[in-house]
């Protein structure tokens, strides 16, 4: 009985030697307030703006030019012949699935550009938090806006502006 509590007493002490030694070091960081003052994702953020600006006008025109076409078709309706009606009805309905198929496309398109232009920075992003980990030590960074409770100590917010050169 007296090995047997000597050994489990001996265990426990070192059970807990073990994870003292093994503490971790823990970062928080604001990443969506560092992301948002990097100076590329201003840069891509106009572009991005100007890309889905022009796709946006590009469909706008085309509905403009269905709508014109289907307001024609309205008022003049009752002077066509049949003829006349199933060819710009015929019309109608072309132009308007291109306009959905176009819509489709510049979803695509924007999806693209998007990652295109954001990848490389998230990238970039991601990176600095890493040399920032493996500089100080720390095993974990989390996101503060996920946290309940931090210390302001351990926010390497900084740190990770710094090693983007982020003033």
């Amino acid at each position: 009985m007296k090995n047997l509590t000597l050994l489990l007493t001996a265990i426990l002490f070192f059970t807990f030697t073990n994870l003292n030694a093994q503490k971790f070091k823990y970062g928080h960081i604001d990443g969506n307030a560092v992301y948002k003052k990097m100076p590329e994702v201003k840069k891509a953020d106009t572009v991005y703006s100007a890309y889905v600006k022009q796709l946006e006008d590009q469909i706008k025109s085309m509905q403009d030019e269905y709508n014109a076409k289907a307001k024609d078709y309205q008022a003049n309706e009752k002077t066509l012949s049949e003829l006349m009606k199933e060819t710009k009805l015929d019309e109608l309905k072309s132009l308007g699935e291109r306009i959905q198929k176009f819509q489709v496309s510049a979803q695509e398109e924007a999806i693209k550009k998007q990652k295109e232009l954001y990848d490389p920075i998230r990238k970039k992003f991601n990176d600095a938090l890493k040399s920032v980990a493996k500089k100080n030590g720390y095993k974990f960074i989390i996101d503060k806006n996920a946290l309940l409770y931090f210390d302001e100590a351990d926010d390497v917010t900084d740190k990770v502006e710094k090693e983007l050169g982020i003033k």
